[in-house]
């Protein structure tokens, strides 16, 4: 299945978009942290998402 490496991280997008949305609103430095982690992930994997299936689609041809 070649297109494993896209499903996983769009699992991850979802995952990190999840604990985005119902964080508790704990203060701890570790909470804060992967707050962070979640948010550079929500932001950054669309478009490492994007070009896995851009390639996926030329390698095709």
């Amino acid at each position: 299945m070649a297109d494993a490496p896209i499903v996983q991280l769009l699992t991850l997008w979802f995952v990190a978009a999840i604990f985005l949305q119902t964080e508790s609103g704990g203060s701890g430095l570790f909470v804060r942290i992967i707050g962070l982690f979640a948010l550079l992930l929500v932001y950054l994997l669309p478009f490492v998402i994007l070009a896995l299936v851009f390639d996926s689609i030329d390698n095709e041809r």
